[in-house]
């Protein structure tokens, strides 16, 4: 089955469009990525900021500090982490209620949900080099419980501190002998836990934009592609338009041909041979626009181009026609080509103001040479690239009578186009213009 043009627009723009959503959707995962690494960076400065009322600080670290004791207690076995948790649960209660109270307003104006936990890993006697801590604990955490850890900060510090009685009298009440020197290891986590709000909310320009791009990209598309099935519609009628009057051309040109063959054996007359020379050639061009293949055209000779040339100077009493035919008298294509090649160059030397006009018919290292000549108005360079394109007016200077329809210099580029011949211009304003055909001839 054969697929219309459109049709394969389509496809070729379905893959390009997927394409490009493929592309910016990897480009706003990009963006995301880096805002979210932003967005972490913000809130572990932050919490940065408030980290000396927040966690287990070297600065703490007293004696009546609950969470130093607890490790003393932890060293020395005076108590087990259960017993430690179930002694200071108040305070630890209270402590992650004041963090999450603080936490929480320091991130209100900006937005943000954040989860922060603190865990104690190791706690080490450097005399023993004993982890006096058989899991992690937890000794922070906010009521925002933390889900998918997205930033993690380690930090340890060693505690050397020790005091000894020095009076020789006995003291009842003087402090007990010691000597800490332990390691503590820590672990902060925080998480953003509305990250995809917040992103979402400071990347919804870009995502607004690219979303009506995209949209935009589909809408001209849809509107070029109906306009394109629209023009093949009007096309498909035209051809059919043109295929029905080929076909109803038949009748009066075989008719006409009828009638001059009788008024023929009645009258030996000149105009009547001029109507049978335009029907005959009126006939293969009708065969040719309703796409059938004339096998009585004859074969190009010098004769018909002086019957053309003496056909012309009737209507056109005004132009001095000359013709050089350095060739063969017959040659090998076809008189229905040859015909429209040199009618359509001549014709249109004459449109355009054109009062000589030179026609050549002659060889060129094997090949055939047709060139016309006029003195006409000429082509400005900017149009000389596009007058074979079909349906193509020159936009200036055209005030004469005979205004055509552009699909001369197509048909003639059509022709050489088949023949994989090539056409040459050249052309000056106010000194006229040349056409050179140069087609394969042996």
């Amino acid at each position: 089955m054969k697929y219309s043009k459109p049709k394969y627009y389509l496809i070729a723009f379905s893959v390009f469009y997927l394409l490009l959503i493929g592309i910016m959707t990897f480009y706003f995962l990009q963006v995301l990525a880096l805002k979210k690494k932003e967005i972490n960076t913000i809130a572990h400065n932050k919490l940065d900021a408030l980290e000396s009322v927040l966690a287990f600080d070297k600065k703490a670290k007293k004696k009546d500090n609950v969470l130093y004791q607890a490790v003393i207690d932890l060293l020395y076995k005076k108590a087990t982490v259960a017993e430690i948790k179930a002694k200071n649960e108040d305070f630890f209660y209270q402590t992650n209620l004041d963090a999450s109270q603080k936490i929480d307003s320091a991130f209100q104006n900006l937005g943000y949900e954040v989860a922060y936990r603190v865990d104690l890993t190791h706690v080490i006697l450097n005399t023993t080099k004993e982890n006096v801590l058989p899991e992690p604990v937890t000794i922070l955490e906010t009521q925002k419980k933390i889900t998918e850890a997205s930033r993690i900060n380690t930090s340890q510090w060693e505690v050397e501190e020790s005091s000894k009685h020095t009076n020789e009298e006995d003291c009842a009440d003087c402090p007990e002998d010691y000597n800490n020197h332990f390691t503590v290891n820590q672990e902060k986590y925080i998480q953003v836990l509305n990250f995809y709000s917040v992103a979402f909310r400071d990347l919804f320009p870009l995502l607004m934009g690219s979303f009506l791009i995209c949209t935009f990209i589909l809408v001209l598309y849809f509107i070029t592609y109906k306009t394109i099935k629209k023009k093949e519609q009007e096309v498909l009628t035209l051809h059919n338009m043109v295929d029905n009057v080929s076909h109803e051309f038949k009748l009066p040109i075989a008719t006409l041909k009828y009638g001059c063959n009788n008024l023929q054996q009645e009258y030996n007359s000149p105009t009547v041979e001029l109507i049978q020379r335009q029907l005959s050639r009126l006939e293969r061009l009708q065969n040719q626009l309703g796409g059938f293949v004339s096998f009585t055209d004859q074969m190009f000779c010098k004769h018909h181009l002086t019957q053309l040339i003496a056909d012309l100077e009737p209507k056109n009493p005004n132009i001095q026609f000359t013709v050089h035919w350095e060739v063969a008298d017959v040659l090998d294509f076809p008189q229905t080509e040859i015909e429209t090649i040199l009618l359509n160059l001549i014709e249109n030397g004459i449109k355009y103001g054109g009062t000589t006009i030179s026609c050549t018919v002659k060889n060129e290292k094997n090949q055939l040479c047709i060139q016309v000549s006029d003195n006409g108005i000429g082509i400005e360079k900017g149009e000389q690239n596009l007058i074979f394109r079909k349906f193509y007016r020159i936009r200036q200077h055209n005030i004469h009578n005979t205004l055509g329809l552009g699909i001369g210099l197509y048909q003639v580029k059509q022709i050489v186009t088949n023949r994989k011949g090539s056409i040459h211009l050249t052309s000056k304003l106010t000194d006229g213009t040349t056409f050179t055909i140069l087609l394969p001839y042996v």
